[in-house]
Formats: C-alpha cells, structure tokens, sequence
C-alpha cells in the first residue's frame, strides 16, 4: 500500500463504516478507551475545561478502538483532535501522555501496512506536521502543544526505526516461507516426473508385447485372411508409432536424469529391501496375495521404501511394523513406527519423502495419509485401487 492509497481510503472507510468492525477487536477496544479516560481525567485534575477541550481529547486518543480495522480513519480522527487541543492554552500534565501514546500508536500501526518507501513518505509528512506544530506553539506560546511536538519528533525515528525492522522481518519469513513452498512444489514436479518414468517403462513393455504378437500373428495363426493380416499389420504398425511417440515423451521427462535400466521392483522384493533397512521391520500380510496392475505394485514398494528410509532417517532404532492388505477393490498399507514421532519428513530417501508417497498414491486416484501415531511414533497409511 502506498501513500496515496492510504489517502484515498480514508475516504472510503467514511462511506462504508461499520461499528461491529471497528471494534471487532478487544485489545484495540480496551486501549482507545483507557487512553480516552486517561487523558479526560488528567484534564480534570487541572479544573475548568473549554467547551473543544475535552471533546479534542476523545478524538485523539478514543479512535484507537477501530485503529486495525480502520487505520487512516484513525490517523484522519487523532489529528483532528490534536489540532482542537492546539487551539487553547493547555498547561503540560497528566492528559498529556495519553495523547502521545495514541499518537505514536496511530503512526506505528499505518508504519507497518506501507511498504518501505511509502513508510518514510509518511514519516516526512508527520515530521514536517510536528514542525508545523512546534512554529504554531512558539508563535502563541502554547507550551503543551510545543512539548508534545518536540517529544513526538524525537519518538518519532524510534518508532519509524521500530516499524522498519518488524516490516524486514515479516519480509524475511514470507521470503523463507515462498522459498519453502518454491521447493515443495519443485519436489512434487520432480517426483511426477519420476513417477511418470517408471510409468512410461510399464506401459511401454505392454505395447511393446501388443506389437511383437501383433506382426507374430500371421505366422503363428494357420488360415489367417488377407484382411485380417492387414489388421495385424496396422495394429502393429499403431503399437509401434506408440512407441516412438512415448520415447520422446520420455526425453522430456528425463532432461538430464539418467534412465533406470534394472526392472522396476515389486512387493516380490520386500524382503530384500526389509533386509537391506537393517532395523527391527515386523512384515504382516493380510489377505490372499495375488497378482496386482504392475503400476500398483510398483507403487506400494516404492511407498514401502520411501517410509523406511524416512524411519531410518528421522527414527534410527525404531522397531517399524509394515501391514499390506489385500482387498477386493483396494490394496491398503500401514506403515508405522514406534519413535518419538516427529514431523512429517519431507525430503529423504530415494525420491522425495512424504511428497513422493503422496504423489504416487493420488497419481492411481488412491489416499495417503501421513503424521504422528495415536500411540507414538509416525504412521504412513495409503490406499492403491486395483480397478
């Protein structure tokens, strides 16, 4: 938000001012009106007020209430009412440092929604304001308003210095938090691509077989019609133009990833890989093992591995029990471990964590779920259709 913004919604706060948003906040509320009665009580002390004096009072300090939900209002109300306290002779004293406060407040909370540049244009417009001030208290030797300029001026670098350094900050950890969410996405495009190798080397062995059996046929096949071999030859010749099609699909994919030439693993390899964790793995199958889609069966292994090496990252020690059921539409698996349970790890292992795991199971329009256990530990469930 710039300056010139901030004018201009003065203007609009006007016309669409609502109380309930105003003073939806508690702090805010209780704020503006213990400076309000600060500041009145202060001038009661003295004894006598002008008939402006008190009301000059309230409207700089009691705005404060609305000062989140209407900050240029409040800025636009806190001047009005110091420029009614600059008009009478008021003697320095307990009503003073109320106003100050709400002053000071009201140029912190507009420091904090301007950018950098519009934050110090801001500032000079309140100096050259306090400036303005101090000459109008020297010519009518008004010695409070002469002492609220000059102390307003001198609290004034404090608090643009203030407002500049929790603006770098929140500027820092929104960087951090763009960064983090630059690198998830960067990993979850990384592991698609991944994903989709490991696909396209499925898929690419089934055509590859329609192909082979395709122009195999008119050999193998006694008393095949010359229609029917030229439909072999243009199944085959479609298997292949495939083929060619899903290799240079493939080259974009792996950019400069080197291409996996040992077969993709299965859950056949869950001892060899359970063996290779090294841990305390405890393997229990629940139903009636059978032959699954290979893009499945793929998919749980690697799902298996990548909570592994996120058990033995994040967890080394812990015992890990690895369930796989077998249902009639569904292969679940549950993945648990039993150490201290920390965050759900993001990066680690062979593909990308908790990302990976994700990316594969949605990828066949399965779930995952992934995060602490009710007992402890970490616990990694997933669901894989086999339809």
């Amino acid at each position: 938000m710039d300056l010139t913004t901030g004018i201009d919604q003065v203007e609009r706060n006007i016309n669409t001012f609502d109380l309930r948003t105003a003073l939806s906040s508690r702090t805010d509320l209780m704020i503006g009106l213990s400076l309000a009665a600060l500041a009145v009580l202060g001038l009661a002390q003295r004894g006598g007020a002008e008939p402006l004096e008190v009301p000059g009072l309230l409207l700089a300090t009691a705005p404060q209430v609305m000062r989140r939900a209407y900050p240029w209002l409040t800025v636009a109300l806190t001047l009005i009412g110091a420029v009614l306290i600059a008009m009478f002779p008021l003697a320095p004293g307990p009503w003073l440092l109320p106003v100050l406060m709400s002053g000071l407040l009201s140029f912190y909370t507009i420091q904090r929604r301007l950018e950098r540049r519009g934050a110090w244009i801001f500032t000079g417009a309140v100096g050259l304001f306090l400036l303005g001030a101090t000459g109008f208290a020297v010519v009518n030797r008004t010695a409070a308003l002469a002492v609220v300029a000059v102390v307003a001026a001198a609290l004034l670098a404090g608090v643009t210095s203030l407002a500049d350094v929790r603006r770098s900050r929140t500027e820092v950890r929104k960087a951090r938090e763009d960064n983090v969410e630059t690198l998830r996405k960067q990993a979850a495009m990384a592991e698609r691509a991944r994903i989709a190798r490991e696909m396209h080397d499925i898929v690419a062995h089934s055509i590859s077989m329609v192909a082979v059996q395709a122009e195999t046929a008119p050999y193998t096949l006694k008393d095949l019609s010359e229609e029917a071999a030229r439909e072999f030859a243009e199944i085959a010749a479609a298997a292949r133009g495939t083929l060619t099609e899903m290799r240079r699909l493939l080259g974009v994919l792996r950019a400069d990833v080197p291409a996996e030439t040992a077969p993709q693993p299965g859950l056949a390899r869950l001892p060899e890989l359970i063996e290779q964790h090294g841990g305390e793995v405890d393997l229990d199958v629940v139903g009636e093992e059978r032959e699954l889609p290979q893009a499945v069966d793929v998919s749980a292994y690697r799902i298996v591995q990548e909570a592994l090496a996120n058990a033995r990252t994040h967890a080394p020690g812990a015992r890990v029990s690895i369930e796989i059921a077998y249902r009639p539409t569904l292969l679940a698996l549950r993945i648990a471990d039993d150490g201290p349970g920390p965050a759900a790890p993001e990066a680690d292992g062979p593909g990308h964590g908790v990302i990976g795991m994700r990316e594969r199971a949605t990828a066949l329009g399965g779930w995952f779920v992934a995060g602490p256990g009710a007992g402890g530990g970490f616990l990694i469930q997933a669901g894989l259709p086999l339809e």
